[in-house]
């Protein structure tokens, strides 16, 4: 066919006959021909994908050519799109990124590229599979269009400025501390409470949990008392993870060797996941982190029977002792206690509050009767008004100190470590 390159394959087809008169070495020799024909060919068709690819990109605009050659991002992808395509089918897939942000020798920009994509095909389900056409068309689209285009350059610059930046030291500045964390580009917030709330109440905790050691590995050991050597977090999980606000990579480590135990799991009972990022980043429930931390059961308290009575400014007026109770025990015996709340729903709706996320609970004050709440996302909020169900509550580094008589109309439920061990799994 005119215009397109083509080769006769017919003689991959060569049958080998096995006979007693045909020697070892022609026999040998033809089967070494027929996978040498294969392997050429093999590699002249992925030549010609290739090429199909380049072909795509010389059908771009003038302009749109010049904004791909002015692009950093871009630069990486087109020069290492064929290292990340394990199959190489011209394709990337969701778990083709997902490896290479797990890969070690993934360094620099070409990490902060492949986080930039990472970070697309979360926030558009129906992007992946991505071909070397498609990224270079999300580049060269106008930001008003729509549906938008993904913004990675923007993406790539922000992550390349945290893996040049980051200190990679476990515990660079001592032991951790609630105010140095933020949550990253993950969906992990369940993950996070568990380990900002242990900074918060028994940081030491941490420090033992990991330790680096002189190979540059981290040694994990879970409450359960199991330990577990993990490789240090990637230039993509530290670009992509939660911030320590440059006190060291302790919560990227956090987030990978709690993922690793989560993984296990998972594999046991079939997973599509393929790293212990690409897992937890798709969420999950508290209790499950707290257990692996702590090595204990944990038994939740829902929210939900205390909304059925309440006064006229919205607060519960049910009894709210039996919580009360819980609250102080734990706190006493130095337990740790997360929780979250749901999607919206027939909860009560306050303004600055997040649905659909985990929290840390660090404090019950009996003398107020308030919970000391922690999000995740250390934010700070400002209420234009009054604390109350009503503005939202007064919030820095994501603490924030609510009533028990109001916290239960928005909350779903507390997670509260036991002194019963948990089960093996």
């Amino acid at each position: 066919m005119p215009g397109r390159r083509c080769f006769d394959v017919s003689f991959l087809s060569t049958q080998v006959q096995f006979s007693s008169r045909l020697s070892g070495v022609h026999l040998l020799r033809k089967i070494g021909m027929v996978f040498c024909a294969i392997a050429v060919g093999g590699i002249f068709l992925a030549d010609l994908a290739a090429d199909e690819a380049e072909k795509a990109l010389t059908r771009l605009t003038d302009a749109e050519q010049k904004l791909l050659d002015q692009s950093p991002f871009f630069r990486e992808v087109k020069r290492h799109f064929g290292d990340w395509d394990l199959n190489k089918n011209q394709e990337l897939s969701t778990e083709e990124i997902e490896l290479a942000l797990h890969n070690s020798s993934i360094r620099g920009a070409q990490a902060a590229a492949i986080t930039s994509l990472r970070r697309a095909v979360r926030g558009d389900k129906e992007l992946a599979p991505l071909s070397l056409d498609k990224i270079a068309r999300g580049v060269v689209t106008k930001p008003a269009a729509q549906p938008a285009p993904p913004k990675y350059q923007s993406m790539f610059d922000t992550a390349l400025k945290k893996i040049e930046t980051t200190k990679r030291d476990l515990f660079a500045d001592g032991p951790p501390q609630l105010e140095s964390i933020s949550q990253g580009r993950l969906g992990d917030c369940f993950l996070l409470v568990s380990m900002g709330t242990c900074a918060y109440c028994d940081p030491d905790r941490l420090m033992k949990m990991m330790q680096q050691q002189p190979d540059g590995k981290i040694l994990v050991t879970l409450g359960s008392g199991r330990q577990l050597t993990i490789e240090a977090p990637t230039d993509g999980e530290v670009a992509i993870g939660a911030t320590s606000r440059n006190t060291g990579c302790w919560t990227n480590t956090y987030e990978k060797a709690v993922g690793t135990v989560m993984l296990e799991r998972a594999s046991k009972k079939g997973t599509r996941h393929v790293t212990p990022l690409s897992l937890i980043g798709v969420g999950g429930t508290p209790s499950v982190p707290l257990e692996i931390l702590t090595g204990h059961k944990v038994r939740k308290h829902s929210c939900q029977p205390y909304r059925e009575a309440k006064d006229e400014s919205g607060r519960s007026t049910a009894d709210l002792s039996a919580l009360r109770d819980d609250l102080k025990q734990a706190f006493a015996e130095k337990r740790l206690v997360v929780g979250g709340c749901g999607p919206k729903g027939s909860q009560t709706l306050v303004k600055g509050i997040y649905y659909n996320h985990s929290y840390g609970v660090l404090e019950y004050d009996e003398v107020t009767d308030t919970v000391l709440f922690w999000n995740p996302f250390g934010h700070k909020y400002t209420p234009k008004g009054p604390d109350g169900l009503e503005n939202g509550y007064s919030t820095t580094n994501g603490k924030f100190r609510v009533p028990l008589n109001e916290a239960v109309m928005w909350f779903g439920s507390f997670s509260i470590e036991t002194t019963e061990a948990a089960p093996e799994m």
